[in-house]
């Protein structure tokens, strides 16, 4: 599965760009006579603050893509969204629809507005980047869908007619290419996590072990199976896709690492009844490259708290990974001798565990509904805005999944600020602006390709800032909003800072090095030096681009 290197040519070949997702951005989500979904039930009796139009990012497209353009991006990252493409409006029961219920019918409409916009991604220089699943689901699947294995039926129905109609409308009534970039699944393993451990996402079902891993089962049998559909689909078309899924990373191998390792065992050669002890061995491989960086002193309470952690988590997940309900997921991947991934995808915040508690504070809940062992969850473990910058681990994580042989996109990358609904603002502890976040982060990217890792792109997260599960305190946004009236872009926060100005100047910068050392390359290439040096040249994966980019004015 390893594909050939080039030397670094091309700016164009490298994803410049940003992230976002629908119910976080789009708005018109969960009010009356609006597509409902899954975190509805929640809206509606209070527990999380209403996601109401959020950034509106329904009506101001157009506007965010000129922005993008504006600041040298050119790749977008946007879902679309099953639940406005087959929606509901009438919230119903909150168990999974019975066997054999017929679904309600695909809105047509929507999907056409679904084209519009990647149209105008396109006719703005941008590549588009669609996520098919974002934590959200139809209400019409219940609460606990993806405990169901009838969802994935359902997952594969939406993604087959969304595709279809893609592939059809977008040539035909826009004159450009449909997207060839998906993520199947956005973090499947935080999905999981999030809806029966931590409870942080709305469900029904009790929280623990066995459910948690019956849903990330089935996220991953849903991934494996849409990756063939996708490319099933476009067999017959002049695109060639390129699909994954994107985990938040951590040093937890078995919450992460341990799901591509597994779908790479049939590959790799390991036989089917091999496959957990494959896995143990790899995560004994991956502590020991972890612990050789000494990313984080070896002393203090955070550090033994972290580690004693990780032992306890490696026995459980160990245990979890034997359940039953990966025998499906198993005997699928081994139907055929093939990577169900065409490049790996990850999401960089601060996944340590060193760095997953705190000292008990109670000065950032917000007034919600909440248990009393969801106040005490809350007050040790770290919130958004405790997240730590250290791009030497993104540097870890960029080796670490370049091993595999694949392209390397950095899905999402960002720094969260703490800024409340009506503008109270907080400033982190660590006083770190985001526009000092970028410039570390961005020119550790550059070192990295120039260094001939396999990256083909680095999407922060995110344009604006949006609806973060529950809550409006988290502020990624390159552009800051007022939710106290309409959401207007900011390019200067409260702070001062001006993050979209400084990304935008990274990106010029680090463009200026990726050409310098072609030109070296090409030199040392010439001349022969490089051969005779034996001097490995800066190198990339070489991924063809077909852009196909209309014109601003062709989109309706």
């Amino acid at each position: 599965m390893a594909l050939p290197t080039k030397p670094l040519v091309a700016n164009e070949e490298f994803f410049w760009g940003v992230a976002t997702s629908g119910y976080q951005a789009e708005g018109g989500y969960n009010g009356p006579g609006q597509p409902l979904n899954n975190w509805a039930w929640a809206e509606s009796k209070g527990a999380v603050a209403p996601s109401g139009r959020t950034a509106d990012f329904w009506t101001l497209a157009n506007e965010d893509f000129e922005r993008c353009r504006d600041m040298g991006l050119n790749s977008f990252r946007m879902s679309i969204e099953w639940s406005r493409v087959q929606p509901v409006t009438e919230l119903g029961s909150t168990a999974c629809p019975k066997p054999g219920a017929k679904p309600p019918p695909f809105d047509e409409q929507a999907l056409y507005s679904y084209a519009q916009r990647i149209a105008a991604c396109r006719a703005h220089g941008l590549e588009p980047i669609i996520t098919l699943h974002h934590f959200v689901h139809p209400a019409w699947l219940g609460l606990d869908a993806w405990l169901n294995p009838e969802t994935i039926n359902h997952f594969l129905a939406f993604v087959r007619h969304t595709l279809i109609y893609l592939l059809r409308t977008l040539p035909q009534d826009f004159g450009c290419a449909p997207p060839r970039w998906f993520i199947t699944i956005n973090e499947p393993n935080l999905l999981a996590f999030n809806h029966y451990l931590y409870r942080l996402f709305p469900g029904d079902h009790m929280i623990g072990l066995d459910p948690t891993v019956k849903c990330l089962a089935h996220l991953l049998e849903a991934h494996i199976r849409a990756y063939r559909l996708i490319h099933e689909i476009y067999a017959k078309s002049e695109t060639k896709p390129m699909v994954s899924f994107n985990n938040y990373c951590s040093d937890l191998y078995w919450s992460d690492s341990a799901m591509l390792d597994l779908l790479f065992a049939p590959s790799r050669g390991v036989p089917k009844e091999k496959v957990q002890a494959d896995l143990a061995k790899r995560a004994e491989a991956f502590d020991e490259s972890f612990n050789s960086t000494r990313l984080f002193p070896r002393h203090g309470l955070r550090y033994f708290l972290g580690q004693w952690i990780k032992k306890f988590h490696h026995g459980v997940a160990k245990r979890g990974f034997a359940a039953p309900c990966w025998d499906q997921v198993i005997a699928l991947l081994y139907e055929r001798n093939e990577v169900p991934l065409d490049y790996i995808a990850f999401d960089f915040y601060d996944p340590f565990v060193a760095h997953a508690l705190r000292l008990p504070s109670w000065h950032d809940f917000e007034t919600r509904k909440r248990s009393f062992r969801d106040w005490m969850l809350e007050s040790v473990v770290s919130k958004w805005w405790d997240w730590h910058l250290l791009p030497e681990g993104l540097a870890f994580f960029v080796k670490h999944f370049g091993s595999y042989g694949l392209p390397v996109l950095i899905a999402e990358n960002g720094m969260a600020l703490r800024r409340l609904h009506d503008n109270q603002r907080f400033h982190r502890r660590d006083k770190v602006a985001r526009s000092q976040y970028l410039r570390e982060h961005v020119r550790m990217v550059s070192q990295l390709v120039e260094r001939g890792q396999p990256l083909i792109g680095y999407l922060h997260w995110s344009l604006f800032d949006n609806y973060e599960w529950g809550s409006f305190a988290p502020r990624f946004g390159l552009f800051s909003l007022d939710y106290t009236g309409y959401p207007t872009r900011h390019a200067v926060d409260v702070n001062g800072d001006n993050p979209s100005a400084t990304y935008a100047q990274e990106i010029r910068e680090a463009k200026s090095h990726f050409a310098a050392a072609a030109r070296r390359t090409e030199k040392k290439t010439a001349s022969g030096d490089g051969a005779k040096s034996g001097a490995a040249p800066a190198t990339n994966i070489a991924v063809t681009r077909e852009s196909n980019i209309s014109s601003p004015g062709s989109v309706q």
